[in-house]
This record gives C-alpha cells, structure tokens and sequence, in this order.
C-alpha cells in the first residue's frame, strides 16, 4: 500500500533483506502455463541466513504476556467515560481474557490480476475492492503517471476485505512482469500461497477488569484489547472497535484502550465486519462473564445495564417473547438433565451498530437515443453482495423503466477515479445514491419533453430528446454528506446441541432480527443476514489457524485442514426477520446497510455453547467455573472443554 493513503511502514511487493513473516513472497516465476510455473516454484532453492535470536511471536497475547512492549503501539482510539475516573470498585470485581484469532478470507478466486501492455500504457483487469489502491501502488511500482494505467473490474469472486490494501501487491507483481516482458500476463495465487502469503482478519486479545453490584450492574468497566497487526502495522481498526464496544449499553464509568502488536505473520488486514465484530464480541463476552459470577440471568445482566431511552430496552423483552426463549431454555434444561452425552444451549446477542459514512464514489448513467436503453457504470465493486442488482432496481425506479433495460458496466478509474474502497457494508447505498443522483438529473432534462408528449413511450421520448440536444449522460460524485449517520439494530438467539464425546455440535435453530430500514430488495438482504452469520459461525466454531510456533509458518493452509463451515453446520431452522416498521428517512429509499451487522451478532454462538458445557462439566464432577471462550472452538477443543474422563466411559 502506498504511504499516500496514510500508512506509515512501506510494505515490499517482494521481500529484500530481512524476512517480515514466514511465506513473504521474494519473486515470481513467469512461464506460458500456470502448471509449469507452479512446478518451477518448487525448484527453487534460498538459504536464508539467521540473523537474531529474537523470540517469534504468532499472536498478540503472546505480545503482551512477553511484555514485548516495543512490538506494541497505541492506536490513539482510547475512550472513557465521564465517570470513570472518579467511579469507586463495586461489590464483586470479576477479571477475564478473551482471545479472538485470525480468519482467512474464504473467497471461491484468490488473488489474481491479469495485466496487458498497450501503446500508451497498460490495461489492468483486476480483482480488487479498490481500483484507487491499485492504481496508485503500480504506478509507483512502474515510475508510471496513473493515467497511463486502465484499471477496470467487472466483478470480484468474493473478498471479504481481502482484495482491498491486499490486492494491490498481487497487481504490482504481475503489472511488473507484463512491464519488463512486454507481454500479457495473468497472476493467479494457489490456494496454499494465498493463504501462507496474505494477511487474515485482524485477531485481537481482550484483558478485562470489572466491578459490579450484586444484580450484575456495571459500577467500573476497564478494558484492555491488543490487535494483531502482523508484519506490518499499517491497518489500525480502534476506530471501529472502540466505537462498537459499547453496543448498546450506559458507558459513562468504562474505560477502553485500544493497542496493536507486531506480530511474525503477514500483515492482517479488514476482513468482514472488521474490528466491529471483535468489539460487540468483546462486550458481550463480559456480559456473560458478570451474569456467571453473579448467577443472574445473562438477559437481566444485560437490561441493567441498557439504559431506558434506548431503543433496545424495548426490543430485547420484545424478541425474547417472539422467540419464546423461556419456554425453550426449560425444554434445553430438561434435555440436559436426561442426557448425559449429549447437551444443549440456547442464548440471546443484542446488537446495536452505528453506521456511518466516509469516502466518495463516482457515478455515471448514459441513455442511448435509438432504443432508450441505459448503461450504468459506477465506483462500487460487485463481489457478490448485490450492488449492481440494486443500482439497477434504483435506475428501473427513477426512470420508469423495466429493469431488462438497464445494463451495469465494469467499474473502471477512467469512469470511477479516486473512489473510496467498496468496504464496510457501506457500497451498495452509496453507489445506488449516487445512480439515483444520475438518474433525477437526467429526468430533470426530460421532463420539458415528456410534458409535451405526456402519452409517449420512453423510448420516443429519450429520441426527441436527442433531436434537441439534451444530454443523455448524467455522472455524480457522492460524498458522505449526501447520507446522515444512523443505528442498525439487531437480535439473535441460538440454540445448539452438542455431541460430548466427539465435540460435534448441531445447530437445531437460530432467529435474527435485524433492521434494514426499507429493502431495497428482501431476496438479496435474507441471503446477506444469513451469509454474514453462517461466516461467523465458521469463525467461531469451525475455522482455527494453526502456525508453527518455531517459524511461524501457517500450517494448515489449504482446506484438507482448514474448515469453513459446510452444508451440514448449516442451522436446521433459520429465521430471519426484518424490523417492522423501521424506515430510514436519511438513507437511500429508506434503506438500511445489511452486509456486515449479521456477523457482529455471531458470538451468541459461543453462548449457547458455554450453556451446554457446564451441564456436561457439572454431570462430571467438575466445579462450575467461568469457561473462556473464543474463536476457533473446533470440535476437539469442545472436547477438551467438556470435562470428558476416560474413568466414566463405560460399555453395557
């Protein structure tokens, strides 16, 4: 990533000297098929040379418990409250650790880029959540002026955050091949590379200290999170971790600081719900803490400490009724009590998610006077989320037109320049604005002619248009002004069964609400909220990164080893329902953003999880203690949890 885009430590397309991480990549093999270069890469010999005796350390935790304190920064996003410097402790003080790890960006394409050399430049056909990233990372590569550069996206096959600050190194490499050879060139990472080689979602180690009354309310909240920033700490996220931390509950005496550490892997980097993810999860995982130490129910912890004018005061008792948690929480205890090898849990996450808007977007909306069709081209990058269907629909509304109309072109920096990565749940409304923007100036123009021709078709009023010479082409440039700041609001309850003597679990149902305001389109938000979720339940229970603690090599890189969630993880009964009632007279036809918010409600997981092992813990003989949870709670550790003795197996 260039260091114009704020970043402080210059990040080499090919590693020169010291090695950052084990798997850096130090070149690349150009041959005339991938199989041969691939095979190439195997017959390369480097010695490498050790150069100090310094400890390698794979996770922030490790960071911290070393007291590596030069390996750790500040991100300058501490936050406390108004009371918290005068507030006394409370009557129980409870103390924790959480730690969440990494998670790698399971998108069906890797990294790839495909570059062709031109008589003025070159033509760039990348795979990237940021054609302005790009751009200005091979320019610089190359000692180029940008606008010698054609950057052009018709689509993403899924990236998750990974093709934003990532993406460009892949797109240097192999913009600097087609450069020296003068021929075309297409990259494209294996499996295994791009997993070694490529950062991952940005893990984050929790040291808590609380004191509260005896019915759970927070008197001093104190919290300390370290993110892992890996090789290279140029992607801080307090902002958005710091900021959702305190969900939905009174803050005033919680005091937050917010560090990242230098880790020995690739350098981490947004992936899904980034940073805020790990903030609700954070909170939330205390929560329950309080309501174990307390032996208060954890919903109750919870009211006590929403405050009463919040919204959620009213949706959390709301949904717990809709759900009917009591009655089914009664029906998990009795199953509990009749199964010794097989125990159940259920539990409920509130969410609330500030959404807020930054960075511009181009966009441009041509109609063609013969037939009336219209292209729409746009800084926005489809990767699966649905925001050319939506800019389409918007188009269709504005104009008046059916949508077999309408054709969405690729995403290109001659179109689409300086635009703002498609990132944080925040590119569906702000490329639809900026097409609905498109769109009312271009009917601005027509409206002359159609009021004279009030009876006449779309098309034949677009060509009398023409004859006057009205232009048909609109563009737009949106910045965050055009949208006002408002809150998601969203609630999940889980309910899973859990093999004890294998650590498998079963999702037997899950519910979410979830505000989106008005959608634009049901059918793509549904598949967004379940989508979201299904990505957190691999993070939290599926998907483990495992490294080599003598050289930080990623050992399980490739999916033999590596488990993303599959069809059978899938909950047997999944509910999704949206808000009613709920409208946002600020955003884009009233909607909401959907894409990320799903997965910040994910931990409730964990929770139900938590409630089926202390029964098995409590049927083996073991005291009811606080069982720390993160992510990464594959079946073998839930079987470790359980409290499984080989002296109470027995055969009939």
């Amino acid at each position: 990533m260039p260091l114009e885009f704020g970043n402080e430590e210059v990040e080499e397309i090919f590693g020169s000297g010291e090695v950052a991480f084990h798997g850096q990549p130090i070149g690349i093999i150009v041959a005339n098929t991938f199989d041969l270069a691939n095979f190439a890469t195997n017959l390369v010999e480097v010695i490498y040379e050790r150069i100090t005796n310094r400890p390698i350390f794979i996770t922030p935790k490790e960071v911290v418990k070393a007291s590596a304190r030069e390996r750790i920064i500040n991100q300058n996003f501490d936050r406390y409250g108004m009371k918290y410097g005068t507030t006394s402790e409370g009557h129980i003080q409870i103390k924790g650790q959480m730690e969440l790890g990494g998670q790698y960006h399971y998108s069906m394409e890797t990294q790839t880029c495909f570059c062709v050399p031109i008589e003025d430049g070159m033509d760039i056909y990348a795979s990237s959540q940021s054609t302005n990233f790009m751009l200005a990372a091979v320019s610089q590569a190359l000692n180029v002026q940008e606008n010698s550069l054609n950057i052009s996206v018709r689509r993403v096959g899924g990236a998750y955050g990974a093709k934003s600050t990532r993406a460009p190194q892949i797109a240097c490499a192999c913009a600097l091949a087609a450069h020296i050879l003068q021929k075309p060139v297409r990259m494209l990472l294996t499996l295994e590379t791009n997993m070694s080689a490529i950062g991952k979602r940005t893990g984050t180690f929790s040291e808590y200290q609380v004191d509260v009354n005896r019915s759970g309310r927070i008197v001093k909240l104190t919290n300390t999170y370290t993110h892992d920033g890996g090789a290279i700490l140029n992607e801080p996220l307090a902002f958005l971790t710091s900021d959702l931390f305190k969900n939905c509950y009174r803050t005033d005496s919680w005091g937050l600081i917010g560090n990242m550490a230098r880790t020995d892997v690739a350098t981490n980097t947004i992936c899904r719900a980034p940073g805020t993810m790990e903030g609700i999860s954070m909170v939330e995982n205390i929560m329950e803490h309080i309501a174990h130490v307390t032996r208060e129910d954890p919903l109750d912890v919870r009211m006590q400490n929403i405050p009463k004018q919040n919204k959620m005061y009213e949706l959390l008792p709301k949904f717990r009724k809709d759900v009917d948690f009591d009655e089914r929480r009664k029906t998990v205890d009795m199953f509990n009590i009749q199964n010794r090898w097989r125990k159940r849990g259920i539990a409920i996450i509130p969410m609330e998610y500030p959404m807020e808007y930054s960075g511009t977007l181009n966009a441009l909306v041509s109609i063609y006077h013969i037939d009336g069709s219209v292209a729409i081209t746009h800084g926005a990058i489809e990767m699966g989320q649905g925001v050319n269907t939506k800019v389409a629909q918007v188009a269709a509304h504005v104009l008046g037109i059916p949508m077999t109309m309408i054709s969405v072109k690729p995403s290109t920096t001659l179109t689409s320049p300086n635009c703002a990565p498609s990132v944080h749940s925040r590119t569906s409304e702000n490329a639809a604005f900026a097409v609905k923007r498109c769109c009312e100036i271009l009917m601005d123009r027509l409206r002359p002619i159609r009021q004279a021709n009030r009876m006449a078709p779309w098309e034949e009023v677009v060509n009398r248009a023409f004859v006057t010479n009205i232009d048909l082409t609109a563009s737009y440039f949106y910045e965050p002004s055009d949208l006002k700041a408002y809150v998601i609001w969203g609630l999940a309850c889980a309910e899973l069964e859990v093999d004890i003597l294998t650590g498998n679990i079963q999702i037997n149902r899950v519910d979410i609400l979830e505000d989106v305001g008005e959608s634009m389109n049901p059918g793509i938000d549904v598949g967004q909220v379940e989508g979201a979720f299904i990505m957190g339940l691999g993070y939290y229970l599926t998907e483990a990164l495992v490294y080599d603690p003598s050289n930080g090599a990623l050992v399980n890189n490739r999916t033999w080893n590596y488990k993303v969630p599959g069809a059978h993880d899938i909950p047997i009964d999944f509910r999704i329902q949206f808000l009613k009632g709920s409208s946002n007279p600020h955003g884009v036809l009233r909607s909401k953003a959907v894409a990320e918010p799903a997965l910040s409600m994910s931990p409730v997981l964990t929770y139900a999880l938590r409630y089926a092992l202390r029964s098995a813990r409590k049927d083996a003989g073991l005291p009811d203690d606080w069982i720390p949870i993160g992510s990464g709670t594959t079946p073998e550790k839930i079987f470790l949890l359980s409290g499984n003795q080989i002296d109470q197996y027995k055969l009939y």
